[in-house]
């Protein structure tokens, strides 16, 4: 159908327009620096859950040591978990291999360990709240939770950032720092590339940009790169386990609740899945979460009254997941409808206007993790374009995933 061409072409005009108002929007927006500062009374403790992260876990542990060395402030809890004992062909456990390494020994590095054969990263999580408050004196709106995965590597002034912001916003409920998804990036193939590439963008576009512009915004916390205050978390009961994604969960509560976000600049670097069929149920798993906003707000109604936030919330997610799974499906059409019809101009508008639409929507955002890293992403420009055409093949696999896939690492 020709109206069905002109109509993705439109929108994806649309999109390029909006997404350069938001970059030039940005781009002007003066940012204060902070100045980094100290407070006795302000706690930071770094949650770093592992379930089978015997190959990762000492690099991390050495990097998050290295640029909190100085911060006394701060400690790193490691929060491995018994279920490990029960899986099969596995040589020692994360438990097991962390009390072999020097580093422990460092004072301000601990290890809690889940007790249950079952159960998510959530529950590790809630189970190590659980224990830090038991043994702390401070008062709760004092004290912080950094969650991390077991192979993020954040930028080195991350945490002078972070007790700055704190400071600076009057210890505020949430602070987030994104990711940019580059730590394996030379290993990666074509394809892949363009998946680490599409991932940061969509971190950059939809929290950090959306975060500083407007609260009504679509906006997004991530389990890794989250600070969260602990009378917060313990107030709306520790994260769910109820849902596969966590995540996009707990933005639906924040954003119901009115809690402003306090983006970080600086960012979490993080490895993106390195083959493409790990990337499709790491998506799968997102998607199962994302797809059923109904669901989750009606979780979410059952402690709190549903605001016109949670509304927003509520069609912003529907639009995210349709865009999700429809768009690449629409954008293919956009050059078989020409190629069918023998039509070489329309073929023409089709091309240039995906390849304007992707380096806008996604490349053009990049540019704010680094310039020299821009350029990097900049010469794999195509790598995206086809890749984009992949993302909706883990939406679409989410309707046969019956259970949760862990990303092996």
């Amino acid at each position: 159908m020709l109206q069905l061409f002109y109509i993705i072409i439109f929108l994806e005009i649309f999109t390029i327009l909006y997404n350069i108002l938001k970059f030039v929007k940005i781009l002007t927006k003066k940012n204060k620096s902070d100045i980094q500062l100290y407070n006795e009374d302000l706690q930071i403790n770094i949650l770093i859950p592992c379930y089978k992260e015997v190959n990762i876990i000492k690099e991390t542990l050495e990097h998050f040591n290295k640029i909190t060395k100085n911060m006394k402030n701060i400690n790193i809890y490691v929060i491995t978990t018994d279920k490990e004992k029960y899986e099969n062909n596995l040589k020692e456990t994360t438990y097991e291999y962390l009390m072999k390494l020097d580093i422990i020994k460092c004072v301000n590095i601990h290890i809690i360990n889940y007790p249950k054969k079952s159960g998510f990263m959530a529950d590790q999580l809630n189970h190590g709240i659980d224990k830090i408050l038991s043994a702390s004196n401070l008062t709760h709106n004092k004290i912080y939770f950094s969650i991390y995965n077991a192979d993020s590597l954040p930028d080195t002034s991350t945490f002078s950032e972070l007790i700055s912001k704190i400071l600076k916003y009057n210890y505020p409920k949430v602070l987030q720092q994104y990711s940019n998804y580059y730590l394996n990036y030379n290993k990666q193939n074509f394809i892949m590339k363009g998946f680490a590439m599409y991932q940061t963008a969509f971190e950059l576009r939809n929290g950090l940009i959306n975060n500083k512009l407007s609260k009504l915004l679509y906006s997004h916390v991530v389990g890794h790169g989250l600070t969260i205050r602990a009378d917060y978390i313990t107030k709306i009961n520790g994260f769910s386990s109820n849902v596969w994604c966590e995540d996009i969960y707990l933005t639906g509560l924040l954003f119901n609740n009115g809690i402003n976000i306090i983006p970080l600049t600086s960012m979490d670097n993080s490895e993106n899945p390195e083959k493409l069929s790990v990337q499709i149920n790491q998506n799968a798993v997102w998607f199962k979460t994302a797809s059923h906003p109904f669901k989750s707000l009606k979780d979410i109604k059952k402690d709190y009254k549903i605001t016109k936030y949670g509304i927003i919330w509520l069609f912003h997610e529907l639009r995210a997941t349709f865009v999700w799974i429809f768009m690449p499906i629409f954008l293919i059409y956009s050059f078989i409808y020409p190629i069918v019809m023998l039509n070489l101009k329309l073929l023409i508008l089709a091309i240039c206007s995906y390849f304007i639409f992707c380096f806008v929507n996604y490349t053009l955002n990049l540019i704010i993790v680094s310039k020299e890293r821009f350029k990097i992403y900049l010469k794999d420009y195509f790598a995206l374009i086809f890749s984009i055409m992949f993302t909706g093949i883990g939406p679409i696999r989410s309707f046969f995933l019956k259970e949760k896939i862990k990303t092996p690492r």
